[in-house]
């Protein structure tokens, strides 16, 4: 029935389509069918606003509000809040749009479904685009940060897209009132156009770099720039780096201008004599007052835990070496409550047998770090079987650890790719064997908190500190005794 209903929608007969969407409405309430009730309603709004029946489509909407929140499901009663801030847009009724895109935010939050939140945040994109274009811009920006996070390229493209034309519409508004375009909307659009554009380029879409091409040339012509510059180059990575370098600067515009060169002295650009004279070299030891050293403290003393609600996850385990450790944790793993099909999260295993294996062990975790970072995932977290930290005074023989090597290059990922949350738990086997619920824990842990790097070690979690340290005294320059005992100078041999 509601399949007919949309057919009987796209023909224009809306008698039939209404007549439809009621049956299927009922059926769905029949079978105790929530979410389809809902999808039900949404087809029975747009039915009443071709009708230009404004009233009955609010009140379908309020309608969907009411039925969830008897429930107290909190999913679809955001996505029911959705319905209302699309109607109050439609009827122009743009404050209760925004309002209701408010509340839908809030029930998001609390039912923790990202993409709910995204949505919500677009409601009131458009709804604060007919009367506030600063807090238009705010909820442009929130939404992107959360669709960048779902890592779909698709939707992150198109909020780029809505972004930059937040800030075009703002720019506009203000060239009313002063004869210079202003900056900060200037430089804000191009930018989402020019990421929008690569992302579109990325997903094959022609449409959304065509609308991207056209929103960088209208902010140049406002900027007194011809628009045969973007015709010129069609790249608007292009067209941002010589804006960004002063290009286009002049007296008709407040883009970035060219920096200014200070010519250099001549004392400056060649040293003298007196700069090369080795009398006036004053320091020794350039790192003096620089050196840590990292200590493990445990965690208990550090009163740094997880407050925030634990997360729900879609898992995927990788590991290297042998399964017979990683299997029990990857079912101990499948089997937590944060495991649902939700937020992507990579968990790599290194067992113990990685000294054998140990440039491989090595090349596995770069590799794994550099897919990752391909595949715009956001969260990572490296397990260790069999390892703990060691004391560095310690001079018994051991096996090579991997643990450090570990740390060393996911240290270095966070760096270079801060979008990636990377998180680490390693454990003797003693840890792993008598108790591994902990360490479980602490796979999700790492990811939620501050405490990124656990090691547990006899059952007891530590956690990495940088402590003050400086170097002890190295032997210095060793000069001869001018005494009666001293070297023999030339010339004094008898």
């Amino acid at each position: 029935a509601l399949a007919a209903a949309k057919t009987h929608l796209a023909e224009g007969n809306h008698d039939a389509a209404l007549a439809k969407v009621d049956e299927a409405i009922a059926g769905f309430e029949k079978a105790g069918k929530k979410e389809m009730q809902s999808e039900a309603m949404s087809t029975k709004i747009d039915v009443y606003l071709q009708q230009r029946k404004r009233p009955e489509a609010r009140g379908v909407a309020q309608e969907a509000v009411a039925l969830f929140k008897q429930v107290n499901d909190s999913k679809n009663e955001a996505k029911a809040q959705l319905l209302v801030a699309q109607v109050c847009y439609a009827t122009q009724r743009y404050q209760e749009a925004t309002a209701a895109g408010r509340e839908a935010l809030r029930l998001s939050k609390i039912a923790g479904d990202k993409s709910g939140q995204a949505e919500a945040w677009k409601a009131m994109l458009f709804a604060s685009m007919e009367f506030d274009f600063d807090k238009a811009i705010v909820a442009g920006t929130e939404r992107l940060k959360l669709v960048s996070e779902l890592g779909d390229r698709a939707n992150e493209a198109q909020a780029n897209i809505d972004l930059a034309k937040a800030y075009l519409a703002k720019l506009s508004k203000k060239l009313k009132m002063c004869a210079v375009a202003s900056s900060d909307e200037s430089i804000g659009a191009l930018r989402c156009a020019k990421d929008a554009h690569e992302l579109f380029g990325a997903t094959r879409d022609d449409a959304g770099q065509s609308t991207a091409l056209q929103i960088v040339a209208r902010v140049l012509l406002y900027n007194g720039v011809h628009p045969d510059v973007v015709e010129a180059s069609g790249d608007p990575a292009e067209i941002f780096a010589d804006v960004m370098s002063g290009k286009y600067s002049s007296s008709k515009n407040s883009l970035p201008p060219k920096p200014r060169t200070q010519p250099l002295k001549l004392e400056e650009a060649v040293p003298d004599s007196k700069q090369l004279d080795k009398g006036k070299f004053a320091w020794t030891n350039p790192t003096a007052g620089f050196c840590y050293t990292v200590v493990w403290q445990p965690t208990k003393d550090r009163n740094i835990g997880n407050n925030k609600p634990r997360g729900q996850y879609d898992m995927l385990t990788v590991r290297s070496g042998y399964k017979h450790n990683a299997l029990p944790a990857t079912l101990a793993l499948r089997a937590h409550d944060a495991s649902e099909r939700n937020e992507a999260l990579m968990v790599f295993m290194t067992t113990q047998d990685s000294a054998q294996t140990y440039s491989g062990s090595m090349m596995n975790v770069q590799h794994t770090i550099g897919g990752v970072v391909v595949a715009q995932l956001r969260k990572l977290v490296f397990v260790q079987f069999g390892e703990s930290f060691y004391d560095w005074t310690d001079t018994s023989a051991r096996p090579v650890e991997m643990h450090s090597v570990t740390l060393a290059l996911l240290r270095s990922a966070r760096i270079e790719a801060p979008f990636l949350t990377i998180g680490f738990v390693g454990g003797d086997a003693a840890s792993w064997m008598q108790d591994p619920a902990p360490l479980i824990e602490s796979v999700f842990d790492t990811i939620e908190s501050d405490e990124c790097e656990i090691i547990y070690r006899n059952g007891e979690g530590f956690a990495p500190s940088m402590v003050h340290k400086p170097l002890e005294d190295g032997p210095g320059a060793v000069k001869p005794n001018k005494g009666k005992n001293g070297w023999n100078r030339p010339g004094s041999m008898s």
